[in-house]
C-alpha cells in the first residue's frame, strides 16, 4: 500500500511538527534560564563563593561588579538585615527583550528583593538588591 503524495506530505509535516514541538518543550524558556541563573547566583553568594557568583555575569557586569565589590554588597546587606533565612519563589517576565527575575530574600530583620536581569544568552547582565521600603 502506498500513500498518496499529499497524504505523505501531510504525514511528514505532522511528524516534523511533533519533533519540533518536542524540542521546543525540552528547551528551557529565557525566563526559566534566568531563574536558574538567579538560583545559581544566590547559591554561590550563600556559600560565600563570590568568584563563582561573578562567573555567571555577562562581561560588562563582571567589570562593573567585581567579586570584591559583590562580596561587600552581599555582606553589607547581611550586616544590616541579619542572616538570610530563605529565598522566596522567583517571579518575572520579559522587559525590552531581556528576562528579569525578582526573588524575595527573607533575612532576619526584613525582606530584600534580588533583581536579576539576563540577556538572551542567559548570562546575568544586571544584579541589584533592593532594600525594604521604610514607612
Amino acid at each position: 500500500m502506498s500513500l498518496h503524495p499529499i497524504r505523505y506530505a501531510a504525514l511528514a509535516f505532522t511528524l516534523a511538527a511533533g519533533c519540533l514541538a518536542s524540542a521546543a518543550e525540552a528547551a528551557p524558556s529565557a525566563i526559566a534560564r534566568c531563574e536558574q541563573a538567579s538560583h545559581d547566583l544566590l547559591d554561590a553568594l550563600g556559600r560565600g563563593d563570590y568568584a563563582a557568583a561573578q562567573a555567571l555575569f555577562a562581561p560588562a557586569l563582571a567589570v562593573e561588579l567585581p567579586a570584591a565589590r559583590l562580596q561587600a554588597m552581599w555582606e553589607d546587606t547581611a550586616a544590616r538585615q541579619g542572616a538570610l533565612r530563605t529565598a522566596g519563589r522567583p517571579h518575572g517576565g520579559r522587559v525590552n527583550g531581556r528576562s528579569e527575575v525578582f526573588i524575595p530574600l527573607m533575612f532576619e530583620k526584613s525582606t530584600v528583593t534580588a533583581d536579576v536581569v539576563c540577556g538572551a544568552d542567559g548570562r546575568i547582565g544586571a544584579f541589584r538588591l533592593t532594600p525594604p521600603r521604610t514607612p
